[in-house]
């Protein structure tokens, strides 16, 4: 879609060389009607896995920084 198209318009032309970029995108299956909430959590793209996969990008651990979950609304 788009986003690849954006993506592969970046690194072609090398403005990621120096950017650590992960992509997040929808699983290619069926995910079940629930929430929002829910359905983002088993998609992998709610607020903790956004929050860790930044934090591995940047080599740190969840665990090390309990500030991140409390500023996305998880208990400590």
């Amino acid at each position: 879609g788009f986003g690849a198209y954006v993506m592969h318009h970046l690194a072609r032309t090398g403005l990621l060389d120096s950017v650590r970029f992960r992509p997040m995108t929808l699983p290619d299956r069926f995910i079940d009607h629930n929430t929002q909430d829910a359905q983002y959590r088993e998609a992998g793209l709610d607020a903790t896995a956004i929050a860790a996969t930044a934090l591995h990008a940047l080599g740190l651990h969840e665990s090390a920084h309990p500030q991140i979950k409390a500023t996305i609304g998880l208990k400590a």
